[in-house]
C-alpha cells in the first residue's frame, strides 16, 4: 500500500492542469497516448516505491506533462527519420 494520497484527479482536470502548466493546448492524439501512459507509469512507481509519500495528483500533473513532451519528441524524431529514409530511397 502506497503512503501517497490516492489519485483522484479526473482526466479533464488533469488535461487542464497540464495545459496550464505548458501554457498551450495539447492535441487530442498526443493526449490520448500520453495520459494513459502517465497514469500507468505512476501506478508502477506507487507499487515499486510504496514508502514515497508524494506520488499524488500533483505529481501526476508533472509526470503527464513530461510524458506529453516525450511523446511529441518521439513522434517528431520518427517523422524525421522516415523523411530522411524516404529521401535516401529517391
Amino acid at each position: 500500500m502506497s503512503k501517497s494520497a490516492p489519485i483522484t484527479i479526473s482526466s479533464e482536470d488533469l488535461r487542464q492542469q497540464v495545459e496550464d502548466l505548458q501554457d498551450r493546448l495539447i492535441p487530442d492524439a498526443i493526449w490520448e497516448e500520453a495520459e494513459p501512459y502517465a497514469r500507468h507509469k505512476l501506478d508502477l512507481y506507487r507499487e515499486r516505491y510504496p514508502e514515497v509519500d508524494n506520488y499524488d495528483d500533483r505529481y501526476l500533473v508533472l509526470l503527464t506533462s513530461d510524458v506529453v513532451n516525450e511523446t511529441e519528441f518521439s513522434r517528431a524524431t520518427l517523422a524525421a527519420f522516415r523523411s530522411a529514409g524516404a529521401a535516401l530511397q529517391s
